[in-house]
Order: structure tokens, then sequence, then C-alpha cells
């Protein structure tokens, strides 16, 4: 931008036009690279006037230029644009599915898993009762 009989270079994660009496800050949701505001790449956030974009940590996804928490029994990778529900049979901890301990279902996209009743054992994600005689 021109100052005086000068050209001066924008601060960081502002852009000029040619010519420009002033630098301009690159709205929220991109960033300045040269003298242009490029989009934030998807599972990327970044704050107005800024030179680079943030991934969402794992466990969260991008939207709306903000990094939400993905919803109970739901995971994401870092950088996230989306949360993948745990399949049947596993349960989120951590941002991790884990597999549900014997004797344990669980529908998809849960946070715990829940114990077969007495009389009841667990195969396939299923409590099935037990045979006739037998005991669990």
């Amino acid at each position: 931008y021109a100052e005086g009989n000068e050209c001066k270079p924008c601060a960081e994660g502002h852009v000029s036009s040619e010519g420009g009496i002033e630098c301009t800050a690159c709205s929220a949701g991109k960033y300045a690279e040269g003298n242009e505001c490029k989009q934030c790449a998807a599972g990327h956030v970044s704050p107005e006037g800024t030179a680079s974009c943030t991934a969402c940590s794992a466990g969260k996804y991008a939207e709306s230029n903000e990094c939400k928490q993905c919803a109970e029994g739901h995971v994401s990778s870092e950088g996230g644009i989306e949360c993948t529900a745990c399949s049947a049979g596993k349960y989120a901890e951590g941002n991790e599915c884990k597999q549900c301990a014997a004797g344990h279902v669980s529908p998809e996209g849960t946070a715990s898993c829940i114990a077969c009743s007495a009389g009841k054992y667990a195969e396939s994600n299923e409590c099935k009762q037990c045979a006739e005689g037998h005991v669990s």
C-alpha cells in the first residue's frame, strides 16, 4: 500500500489492491497468501486478519469457521470436516471407537455399552436368550 511517497507491505493477514492506499484484513475463514485472501482448507479455521489456518483437533469438525465438538458416540480425525458414528458393538472413548467388552452390546453411535441381562449372552451385538438348561 502507498503511504506518502512510499510503498509499504501490508501487515500479516492483510492485502491491498494495486496502487491501494490501505490494507484490508482477510475475513474469517480465509488467510493471506501473497496479496490474495484464500479460503481455508476443509477442516481448518481462521480468525479475521490471519496468514494461516488452523486444523480442528481430533474429536472436532469445522463448520461455519468454528471447530465444533463431535456428538456423543462419534469421532473425527484432526482437520475433520465431519464426525463418524462408532459402529454397532463399539463405543466412543477419547475420540476412539473401542470394542464392547464380552457380554455387552451397543447400537451405532453410542458412548457406552450395555450388559446383557441374566440368562442372556452377547452374540453379533445382540443379547440372545440362553438355551434351556443353560445360564449366563
